[in-house]
């Protein structure tokens, strides 16, 4: 007969050779060779079998299994094991939310470690989040996603109150959610003001979205298209941004640009289209009151490069954009992040070692740029939200 240690060793062996389907079958074929509470006071094997459970997407038999042993677990590995549920592709948030509630915050280690990292080429330190601190960040997120609205705003609440210092702009969230959860319990005008001032803080595409959908219920439709266009002109994928499209054919409708409004909504079904996503009801139906003819996938690069041309019109001038009367630099192509259907970008040395960043849009990409490629830009000089950029970057002539 093996030992307990023995019996916990197996298990970690299985989970370690990602063979967490072995686990869970030698832990049925020879659970009964130890007692109900053996199993559930060795925080070895409470740890791999949840650790199997999670790999496995067997999450609802994690408390089943918690259940039936009496088990507890350590608070100590707790936190490993939340993080793990959360990265699963599809993150179920009733599981984090019922998960979160296996221990105590009380219980959770109150640490935050350092780690060094490697940022544009350099090397810097970066604290983490204590273990308490992601508990509420998860448990705040599941409160909210189960649109337990009032539980998520007491446990926003007492987060804010709880920590001094925050990791990852979690205040921001904490704060995030307290307004929206405001606005699901009807409070839309108190939810709207502190959206704006969390705005200040954190320029985000997804805030400007929500506020822009809270003026669209109140029938402010022209400060509305204000944000709306704010957002779609912000930083972020536009594959994320259907929804934000659909709310933009609404408010074009609402300012009676039927054919704005039926291009927005023919992006948007074109993206989900691409990205195999389901066309929802409600935007057959918007595309469907029109009498333009829809145009196809194969059309979707060209809608986009023209829709995108009408929302550059609203960019704000800014004071500091030289870039039509500066001098071009030289340089040449020192690191590649990104290079996909998406478009390109990295970094450019120029001037003696200098560096600086350089993004390129797929649908404006035209030369064929890797590291090392010698190129001219100009510079587009940093605000307070942004730092400098290259751009009008092409490849020079004549290169070898």
């Amino acid at each position: 007969m093996a030992t307990l240690f023995e019996f916990s060793q197996t298990l970690s062996k299985f989970n370690k050779e990602n063979n967490s389907s072995a686990t869970l079958k030698f832990f049925k074929e020879n659970k009964e060779e130890f007692t109900t509470d053996q199993i559930a006071s060795n925080r070895y094997i409470v740890y791999e079998m949840i650790y199997a459970l999670i790999e496995t997407n067997h999450h609802a038999a994690i408390f089943d299994f918690i259940k039936q042993h009496n088990a507890v677990l350590d608070p100590k590995s707790f936190p490993y094991l939340l993080k793990k549920l959360k990265k699963k592709p599809s993150v179920n948030w009733n599981i984090v939310n019922r998960f979160c509630d296996l221990v105590s915050s009380d219980q959770l280690d109150t640490e935050c470690k350092t780690i060094e990292v490697e940022r544009k080429g350099s090397k810097k330190l970066m604290e983490l989040a204590s273990a308490r601190e992601d508990w509420f960040a998860l448990k705040t997120k599941a409160l909210f996603e189960t649109q337990c609205y009032q539980e998520c705003f007491e446990l926003s609440k007492k987060a804010l109150e709880l920590f001094d210092k925050f990791h990852y702009s979690n205040e921001v969230w904490f704060a995030r959610r307290i307004a929206l959860s405001k606005k699901h319990l009807g409070n839309s005008d108190a939810a709207l003001n502190e959206l704006l001032q969390i705005l200040k803080r954190k320029k985000e595409w997804f805030i400007q979205v929500e506020v822009a959908e809270i003026l669209k219920e109140k029938g402010e439709i022209k400060r509305a298209f204000e944000y709306a266009i704010d957002a779609i002109n912000n930083f972020g994928d536009i594959e994320y941004k259907v929804g934000l499209l659909e709310m933009l054919g609404d408010l074009l409708l609402g300012k009676d640009d039927q054919e704005l409004a039926f291009k927005h909504y023919n992006l948007a079904k074109l993206l989900r289209m691409q990205e195999q996503w389901k066309v929802p009801a409600s935007l057959s139906t918007a595309l469907n009151r029109f009498s333009f003819e829809e145009l196809g996938i194969d059309k979707k690069v060209t809608l986009l490069t023209e829709l995108k041309q009408y929302w550059d019109k609203f960019k704000p001038i800014k004071n500091n954009d030289k870039q039509d009367s500066g001098k071009f630099l030289t340089g040449r192509i020192d690191k590649i992040l990104h290079d996909n259907e998406k478009g390109i970008n990295g970094f450019i040395k120029y001037d003696n070692n200098r560096s600086v960043y350089f993004s390129i849009n797929a649908l404006h990409k035209s030369d064929e740029l890797t590291v090392g490629t010698k190129v001219k830009f100009k510079k587009l000089p940093g605000t307070e939200d942004e730092k400098e950029r290259a751009i009008k970057v092409t490849k020079e002539p004549n290169q070898a």
